[in-house]
């Protein structure tokens, strides 16, 4: 299960060049992130045979992943361990498209079952491909102490906002909402309800 926010955020597109004739991918994006080595007894550094290696607890790796439109095909290369994965944008979250909710564009998440739906969606004001710049919040489910379905949601992304929903940090969240078409409303209504800047003529 990946963290809804590691989908979408952090991946960059693999280019053609200028004059290519025909970029056939839909989409490939290349991901830069740190691994943490298998649990280690205390602060005692990794050691293996490699010269090369740095004998740190972290490592660098690098992911590449594809999808195709046509066929909802995602595979994902890892580097760090040369591995390979192919699935279904179903399975993954990633590579479906959005749908307008509440007068906002839901990103899906990785569902919890094969056939499930999503448990969070990213959220954005326009159609464009989320980045950290055009992120308008993120919204995820739970359940109550009676069972009950419920959602929250994070509005105006801040790294230094005082709630967290996942691993991101937002200047506001909301209390527990009904549905998921209630937390996109909230989503898309919230940055309008802050306080515009006083302006004094003189």
């Amino acid at each position: 299960m990946h963290l809804i926010e590691d989908l979408y955020l952090g991946w960059q597109p693999l280019t053609h060049t200028i004059d290519c004739p025909n970029p056939v991918w839909n989409r490939a994006e290349l991901r830069h992130d740190d691994g943490v080595r298998p649990v280690l007894q205390g602060d005692e550094p990794h050691s293996c045979a490699n010269d090369l290696c740095g004998h740190e607890n972290t490592f660098s790796r690098v992911q590449v992943r594809l999808l195709c439109d046509d066929c909802q095909t995602v595979y994902t290369l890892a580097g760090d361990g040369l591995g390979i994965s192919c699935t279904t944008t179903a399975l993954t979250g990633w590579g479906q498209p959005p749908r307008k909710t509440g007068g906002v564009w839901l990103w899906p998440g990785q569902p919890v079952t094969a056939e499930g739906e999503p448990h969070d969606y990213l959220v954005t004001r326009d159609r464009q491909p989320v980045t950290r710049a055009n992120l308008a919040g993120l919204i995820t489910s739970y359940r109550d102490s009676e069972g009950r379905p419920r959602w929250i949601a994070g509005a105006d992304l801040n790294p230094d906002g005082a709630h967290h929903v996942h691993s991101l940090r937002f200047t506001h969240r909301s209390a527990g909402l009904e549905t998921l078409e209630d937390a996109a409303r909230w989503v898309a209504t919230h940055r309008e309800q802050v306080t515009p800047a006083l302006v004094v003529a003189v």
